[in-house]
């Protein structure tokens, strides 16, 4: 056991000296570890600030510091959630329940375990752990978010409204994103347009607003609005599907070499997009 903390120590520390921006964390915690070399918190908070795209290494360091601290709830949230991003939801959700079950009043912890048991269909139990979060934690804009896309998932379309909407009161991008999706999707565009306002007003640099926004002034057929705003978010962010509905719209507003021009430049930038050399050639048989 001793060798293998040591290799494990060994790598962490050689991966974690790459990058200058964990200097501080990494002399924190090699002080730590000269101290605790089988504490598990000390490998938990080395998981913390090993970077992005060492994740298989995180993983490693999480199973350390379970294994060193079987009841440390943190590491058990921590590792179950890494999991439930690479689609192992049973091992997900078997970590994540033992976090709850450690520490009933882990508030995140029953978040997450209602995200994994969401994903593994298990819509009832779901439910009863985002309720437990938002009872120990309020407000809490992630777990309402989440709780909005479960009753999305059981089409329990009112009351996903109604979570998305208190997640708008907190300010919460998601929920902005996903009432305005809710909105479009039930034909209510003017108020689907008044919550893209006010996430344009609120989140100002996400392009994703601007481009709800252009759909839904093209919907409500006004196109000089709708350019101005796919404009305003291709500013921001060039996307192909920003391109592809510009072309559109200024192919139903009648504009055919404005529409080529936003065709052709999407298929620069993706030139397999077969939407766009679909349009791109119903233009040019027209002229």
């Amino acid at each position: 056991d001793l060798l293998h903390i040591i290799l494990l120590v060994f790598l962490t520390l050689k991966s974690l000296h790459r990058s200058t921006e964990w200097q501080n964390e990494i002399t924190l915690f090699q002080s730590g570890l000269k101290v605790c070399p089988a504490n598990g918190k000390v490998f938990y908070n080395l998981a913390k600030v090993t970077p992005d795209s060492q994740r298989n290494l995180t993983k490693l360091l999480y199973h350390e510091s379970v294994r060193l601290a079987p009841d440390f709830e943190h590491a058990l949230n921590n590792l179950g959630n890494l999991y439930r991003v690479e689609g192992n939801l049973k091992t997900s959700v078997y970590l994540l329940s033992r976090a709850v079950k450690i520490n009933p009043e882990f508030a995140a912890a029953h978040m997450n375990l209602g995200v994994a048991l969401m994903k593994s269909g298990q819509f009832e139990e779901a439910r009863n752990h985002y309720d437990r979060g938002l009872e120990l934690r309020y407000p809490y804009p992630d777990c309402v978010y989440n709780l909005g896309i479960l009753h999305l998932k059981t089409n329990s379309v009112e009351e996903a409204e109604q979570a998305f909407r208190l997640g708008v009161s907190w300010e919460h991008e998601l929920s902005h994103l996903n009432l305005i999706i809710l909105l479009d999707n039930s034909q209510r565009l003017q108020e689907a347009r008044d919550v893209a306002l006010l996430g344009v007003e609120k989140f100002p640099l996400r392009s994703d607003f601007r481009f709800h926004l252009a759909n839904l002034y093209g919907q409500m057929e006004d196109y000089t609005s709708a350019e101005t705003e796919y404009k305003a978010a291709l500013g921001l962010e060039i996307k192909s599907t920003y391109l592809l509905n510009l072309g559109v719209l200024y192919h139903r507003w009648g504009k055919i070499d404005s529409a080529r021009e936003a065709y052709t430049n999407l298929l620069r930038i993706d030139p397999g997009n077969q939407k766009a050399q679909m349009y791109l050639a119903r233009i040019s048989k027209r002229t």
